[in-house]
This record gives C-alpha cells, sequence and structure tokens, in this order.
C-alpha cells in the first residue's frame, strides 16, 4: 500500500538529507576538487533518475510535454526567485540582492532545488513501489551531497547552527514535496505521470543550468567522472532494487 512505503522512503530521503551536514559540522575540509566530484555525482543521480522517471511512465508525446513544462517552470523559478548559490552567486530580480539576508537566499535556492526531488520521489512512489524505493535511495545519495553544500558556507563564517536550521529547513521542504504528491496522487487519477514529467524537467534543467556550468568552469574531469559514477549508481540501484 502507498501509506505504507511513501512514509518509508520520506525519512529515508530526509535522513540522507540530515547525513551531509555532519561532515561540515565536524569540520572536515574539502578541496575544489572533491566538491566538482560530488556535485558533479549529484547531477549524474538527477538524470538518470529524471530520464528512468520518463520511461517508466510511458514516455509518451503528453510525458514530454510535461517534462518541457517542468523544465521551463524551473527556468522561470530560476529568474525570478531571489537565491544564492556557492560558486555561482546571486541570481534572481537585482532589487532583492541588497534586501535580503545572505540566510534566506540561500535557503530559498535549497527549496528551489528539494521541491522537484520531492516531488520525484512522491510520484515514483505511486507509479511503483520498488520504483519509488530505488528512487528515494538514488535521490537520498546526492541529497547527502547537497545536505554539506547548503551548510559548507555557514560553516566557514563559523556559523554551525545556521547551517544546521538551514539543512533541517531544506531536508523538510523535500520531505514534504514527497509527501504532498504521494498522498495527492492518489486522489486524481494521472497526476502521478504529470507530477514525474514536470520534476524530471526540473531536474534535467538544474543539472544543465547549475551543476554543469559551476563544475566545469575549468573543464573539471573530477565532475565529469562524478557524473559518470552518479548515473551509473542510480541506474544500478533500479536494476538491483526496481
Amino acid at each position: 500500500m502507498i501509506g505504507d512505503i511513501l512514509p518509508v522512503n520520506t525519512l529515508i530521503i530526509f535522513a540522507l538529507s540530515m547525513v551531509g551536514i555532519i561532515p561540515v559540522l565536524a569540520g572536515f575540509k574539502f578541496t575544489d576538487k572533491s566538491i566538482d566530484a560530488t556535485l558533479g555525482f549529484s547531477g549524474g543521480v538527477m538524470v538518470a533518475v529524471s530520464f528512468s522517471m520518463i520511461y517508466e511512465t510511458g514516455g509518451g508525446i503528453l510525458q514530454h510535454l510535461f517534462f518541457a513544462v517542468g523544465f521551463t517552470a524551473m527556468w522561470i523559478l530560476e529568474a525570478i526567485v531571489p537565491h544564492e548559490h556557492m560558486i555561482k552567486g546571486y541570481e534572481g530580480p537585482v532589487f532583492f540582492r541588497q534586501k535580503l539576508k545572505m540566510a534566506w537566499l540561500i535557503a530559498f535556492s535549497m527549496i528551489l532545488h528539494n521541491i522537484p526531488e520531492g516531488l520525484t520521489v512522491g510520484s515514483s512512489t505511486i507509479i511503483d513501489q520498488a520504483l519509488g524505493f530505488s528512487t528515494a535511495i538514488a535521490i537520498g545519495l546526492q541529497d547527502i551531497v547537497e545536505g554539506f553544500m547548503a551548510g559548507l558556507p555557514y560553516v566557514i563564517m563559523g556559523r554551525r547552527m545556521s547551517a544546521l536550521l538551514l539543512s533541517l529547513l531544506a531536508a523538510s521542504a523535500e520531505a514534504g514535496a514527497a509527501l504532498a504528491s504521494g498522498y495527492i496522487g492518489t486522489l486524481y487519477k494521472g497526476l502521478d505521470t504529470i507530477l514525474a514529467g514536470v520534476s524530471s524537467g526540473a531536474m534535467v534543467f538544474i543539472v544543465a543550468h547549475e551543476i554543469i556550468p559551476e563544475t566545469h568552469r575549468e573543464h573539471s574531469s573530477e565532475s565529469t567522472m562524478g557524473i559518470l559514477l552518479g548515473v551509473m549508481a542510480a541506474l544500478l540501484l533500479e536494476y538491483y532494487l526496481g
């Protein structure tokens, strides 16, 4: 039953999101190359999961349309919602750049990224429980990366409590999206495939617009290898668990 597995999958992505902040709080140092590699891994997982979702839901013309809608919607949100990236810097309306504190800008960035991931977990669980479980594990693995990336700027500034609270907020947003899409999707026939297409398109946009440009600013071989490993990890998880 969806009611049995959805909370489990949600707990997986929430817990792994919080795991990511642990090494940062513990004071581990990360080189630029290691950050590129881990971000590449995150992007590889997101791409593999996205196209697996399209395949699992039939891949028809409407599904491709929903994919394009999700891609475009995230493109618009990235342009109008003020947010801050660790490497890329500020994005959004110029007016808000000096009006909002850095904490809010980073929080908005994490929420923008995490909600599509939560929607993917929730919708995949409705489509097929085994697919939902493998998707939750794959998304959870890349959430570890996002967790320490979210908290890293604060730890550098010596604000560990802010880093912990930001990770908690990001993890909660993703978990909330997973639960909402899962339970709402069971009430309305066909909504699961719509959510799957939209969330897949949104995640591919994030990889294309942010992860690849940020990690390949110097043609990083580490990021390229990370993408390969991320794709392989997600596909192997789906093969053995899905």
